[in-house]
């Protein structure tokens, strides 16, 4: 029998949702009501290089994790103890989880541990992470979970966060004593006391992220920017670049940045930094930073003791991104150094053009904006993963990079047997004859530069899902046998 499957996507759908995406070749994001007018003004500083003072901050505790500034850095948990791992206090535990987190950037590695300070199966509570890294856990704080552990049965999932996780007295940033939260999820908990355990299942994760950060006030034409520096990879250190990994594999096209650290800037004046859909008030950490529409050199000075800010010495060269740049909210750019390193900038978008210093670039990240009424508003999220050809960028002409609407859908289907699921489906869903199967309907939504989008939000304050695509399957004869939504399920 010959299946043939249809789609109705008129709106996006959420990827992070329903793990698919938004249109077909019939989908286009419509060009907004009113467009805005690209000016080109030069970019005029009256100020040379000057150095501003950076002062320590901490983060409260209910913000570190939604605080703007990277995902930090992360481990797995598991019963067998890292190799680093020379000394330890006694565990309460008779199942301690361990673990280590590494930093992209610089390769620092934090061994910790987790146990269960009021005893055997009462809940994990107790961390202890070896801030001076020095393999030795006897010589680091405990720190416990301000809220009980969860009485929820061994088999269920929990989350939480702990800290504050104090640095070394003698490691102080800025005149600081840098602090870290982690977040902690356990799964498989009815495993830890199994006979099916081994020493290398993982039961969980933790993620270690900074809570402080560094701030100053950088003047420029007359106007006041406030800028931070975060330890986006959770090592104890700032000035860390965002790095694509090593490979010995040539054919591999797929890359990617690892952790690295982040610039903050307040670009709405609000007075502090704010973690938005579009990621408006962040971008790592580089050579480069956009102030307003004003490229601008920066660097740390030794010791974090204030942030050198001068204008960009070299000429910039216009990016006109298409075909539809006026509904492109911001990229994110691999920039080619010397070095032959690529290096994240994120350059400030105007009417769908974007001043860059020349060289080789690669789109990494695109969000797109689409303005109506408030409940209209629709923002789309999407990343390229494919290591693609550089566009050069000269100055003295416009250089075109493709990305944003129209968007393209690709949709596939396939269909499985019950006896290819399985002899446990079987079992779950019952007896099932080899006539009975399942048709698996993907969806994936490509950009005008082969970027993957897969988030999508609506409304006004991007809070609200847009509808799920819907799907229809017809027989050959035309007849339509079953439809409904995508959607995991």
């Amino acid at each position: 029998m010959i299946w043939v499957v249809e789609t109705t996507i008129d709106r996006p759908v959420d990827c992070e949702q329903a793990g698919l995406s938004l249109s077909s070749e019939k989908f286009a994001i419509m060009r907004p009501a009113f467009v805005y007018a690209l000016v080109t003004v030069a970019a005029v500083f009256t100020a040379s290089a000057e150095d501003f003072p950076l002062t320590f901050r901490t983060i409260p505790p209910k913000d570190v994790m939604s605080f703007p500034g990277g995902l930090g850095s992360q481990g797995q948990l598991q019963l067998a103890k890292p190799a680093k791992l020379k000394q330890e206090p006694r565990a309460m535990s008779r199942h301690p989880l361990y673990g280590e987190c590494t930093s992209g950037a610089s390769g620092a590695t934090f061994i910790f541990r987790l146990d269960e300070s009021k005893g055997d199966g009462r809940g994990y509570d107790q961390l202890i992470v070896d801030m001076n890294q020095n393999g030795n856990l006897t010589d680091d704080s405990a720190v416990q979970r301000d809220t009980p552990p969860s009485d929820r049965p061994a088999a269920s999932a929990e989350q939480f966060v702990i800290g504050p996780i104090r640095a070394p007295a003698d490691k102080p940033v800025a005149g600081g004593r840098p602090i870290y939260y982690a977040r902690v999820y356990i799964s498989n908990r009815q495993l830890l006391s199994s006979a099916r355990q081994t020493p290398n299942m993982v039961f969980g994760q933790l993620m270690l992220k900074a809570g402080w950060y560094l701030d100053t006030t950088v003047r420029l034409n007359s106007v006041n920017h406030k800028v931070g520096v975060i330890d986006g990879d959770s090592n104890l250190r700032l000035g860390d670049v965002a790095q694509t990994p090593a490979s010995g594999n040539r054919a591999q096209t797929s890359w990617y940045f690892g952790a690295g650290d982040y610039l903050l800037v307040d670009a709405d004046g609000s007075g502090r930094f704010e973690n938005d859909v579009f990621q408006s008030e962040v971008c790592p950490f580089g050579p480069i930073l956009y102030l307003g529409s004003k490229a601008c050199k920066i660097a740390l000075a030794p010791g974090c003791k204030s942030l050198r800010v001068e204008p960009w010495p070299e000429p910039l060269a216009e990016l006109a991104l298409q075909p539809r740049g006026d509904q492109v909210r911001n990229v994110t750019l691999a920039w080619k150094r010397p070095s032959g390193q690529w290096q994240l900038i994120r350059p400030t978008v105007t009417g769908g053009k974007a001043m860059v210093p020349a060289g080789d670039y690669r789109l990494y990240a695109c969000n797109l904006l689409r303005k109506g009424t408030a409940a209209d508003h629709l923002m789309l999220s999407g990343t390229q993963r494919n290591a693609q050809t550089p566009v050069i960028v000269s100055t003295g002409k416009v250089n075109p990079l493709s990305c944003g609407a129209p968007l393209e859908i690709k949709v596939t289907a396939a269909r499985e047997t019950a006896s290819a699921r399985g002899p446990l489906f079987n079992r779950l869903g019952g007896a099932l004859r080899d006539s009975d199967f399942t048709v698996f309907i993907n969806a994936t939504v490509i950009g005008a530069g082969g970027e993957f989008y897969s988030t999508f939000l609506a409304g006004d304050h991007f809070q609200s899902k847009p509808p799920k695509p819907t799907f229809s399957i017809t027989d050959a004869g035309g007849r339509t046998v079953a439809n409904g939504n995508l959607e995991y399920g």
